[in-house]
């Protein structure tokens, strides 16, 4: 299936903290920035914790939105109590803003409108919800700057869905990994080239491509960014045991035997893989 219904809402929530013609940037009209991306929060009260989606603060408002993306029809009744329970203060340790002290905060859903009538009776937190058209807010944000923004509706006629903030998650299909995986590591031999003689066994190198491709790696929580290398890796082992050319061609690099042609080689190899797999996620999607 390719790139999957929740690495789309996410991606589309990062969107909305964004300033692009190409997507509505109604957050960041009100000063929120992506602060956090699946991190895990500890909750003060009951000892348990929640794993947020996106965490985006303003620092004009003192406001932060804790956003769960829903691509799913059914929402777990403990998590939802979980984010019910959320403070303010259990936010304190990970959002900057300039007076932590006055920090107020929602909890809330991105969905899709699909989904939207299956989801909405199981819980009393807000929505965000991207339709075809439009994306609107739904119940209370917590302030009245959002609720202006987002309840009167948001058209997305003519926008670009976005993709490249969030490209994938550990759980998306090949087809949606590889292509980013094969030009993030063409980009960090180039560049590890330039510098010294590349190599394909630094430890560092899936963290490298993870940083090239995902432009928010920062803000993702550690143990979900190694998840992320982690598929990284396969991703290219996968490369390397189903094409013999192209695990050639990394065994010159490893042996510190690569010259132009060698990269050239390389380079050709990827893009080939690359449309082989770029058109295979046009097929799943089908």
């Amino acid at each position: 299936m390719g790139i999957s219904e929740h690495t789309r809402l996410v991606n589309m929530v990062i969107g909305l903290c964004q300033d692009t013609a190409r997507w509505p940037g109604v957050l960041h009209d009100l000063g929120y920035v992506v602060q956090l991306i699946v991190q895990s929060i500890s909750l003060r009260k009951s000892s348990q914790k929640i794993t947020p989606d996106v965490v985006a603060a303003s620092n004009r408002l003192l406001h932060a939105m804790v956003i769960e993306c829903k691509s799913g029809t059914n929402i777990n009744s403990d998590q939802d109590r979980r984010y019910e329970s959320l403070e303010s203060r259990d936010l304190t340790y990970h959002v900057t803003v300039h007076d932590p002290n006055r920090l107020t905060h929602v909890a809330c859903y991105a969905d899709g409108a699909a989904n939207h009538k299956s989801l909405e009776p199981h819980t009393k937190l807000p929505f965000i919800t991207f339709g075809p058209e439009e994306v609107a807010g739904k119940r209370d944000f917590g302030k009245k700057e959002v609720n202006n923004k987002l309840h009167k509706g948001v058209s997305l006629k003519g926008m670009l869905e976005p993709t490249g903030y969030y490209p994938f998650s550990p759980d998306d299909e090949d087809s949606a990994i590889i292509p980013h995986v094969l030009t993030g590591l063409l980009s960090y031999l180039v560049q590890r080239g330039r510098e010294s003689p590349p190599t394909t066994a630094d430890a560092d190198m899936a963290e490298a491509i993870l940083k090239s491709i995902h432009p928010f790696h920062e803000q993702i929580y550690s143990r979900h960014r190694q998840r992320l290398t982690q598929r990284i890796k396969r991703m290219i082992d996968l490369c390397k045991n189903s094409n013999s050319e192209f695990r050639q061609q990394l065994a010159k690099i490893e042996d510190g035997k690569a010259g132009h042609s060698t990269m050239q080689s390389l380079r050709r190899i990827c893009k080939e893989l690359v449309d082989r797999y770029a058109q295979q996620k046009m097929i799943d999607s089908f």
